[in-house]
């Protein structure tokens, strides 16, 4: 190997590790009691042991460092699973799926979850991402829902904005973190969400 290519792989393997030393820099300061008030570039830069230009250059903005960290906790969360609810050849068997990806994904990492989603009140830029995201999984529900229209005939078209505002909130962070009490296993929430969707949407 000549000096050259040496010296870049180094470079890309330091970049590598500041950017995961970075990420989990973020994650802890987000699952800290004083979490989103404290969250900054400089204050995750500090945590991590490297400058705060170093932040920038890896992630751009705090919208970039928190859409990467996002990102992080989707691919440890198991979102790589939602593929799965799609190749279901049953419409019932695909919406139980989505809703059991999403519970699983709620829980990986629950703390740090509702910290981000609380810091969308302190940054509306961020906001505005994780509404994106939200959106990617309203077209998800309503594919699934086409499916059950073409399947079962129900539900029928003039409820088929009801129904998917109702898959939605089914699926998202908040229903999951009110129903995930001490007395409910991860497990008996997303069976209680599979039959409350079977039961609306049939």
């Amino acid at each position: 190997m000549t000096p050259r290519p040496y010296r870049m792989q180094r470079r890309r393997e330091s970049a590598d590790e500041n950017r995961a030393r970075i990420l989990a820099a973020a994650r802890e300061l987000l699952a800290s009691p004083q979490g989103s008030p404290r969250f900054s570039m400089e204050e995750v830069a500090r945590r991590s042991g490297v400058a705060r230009m170093t932040v920038y250059y890896q992630f751009g903005s705090l919208r970039g460092l928190l859409e990467a960290l996002l990102d992080s906790l989707a691919s440890a969360g198991g979102m790589q699973h939602l593929a799965e609810a799609f190749r279901q050849s049953d419409a019932w068997e695909a919406i139980d799926r989505f809703i059991a990806v999403f519970t699983q994904f709620w829980e990986s990492d629950r703390l740090v979850i509702r910290a981000l989603g609380a810091f969308t009140s302190l940054d509306p830029d961020f906001a505005g991402a994780l509404g994106e995201r939200s959106d990617w999984r309203r077209k998800g529900a309503r594919v699934l829902l086409d499916r059950l229209v073409k399947q079962t005939g129900r539900p029928e078209r003039k409820e088929m904005r009801d129904a998917e505002d109702l898959l939605v909130m089914l699926t998202g962070f908040p229903t999951y973190d009110a129903l995930a009490t001490p007395k409910r296993r991860p497990d008996q929430v997303t069976g209680l969400l599979q039959r409350l969707a079977r039961r609306a949407l049939g």
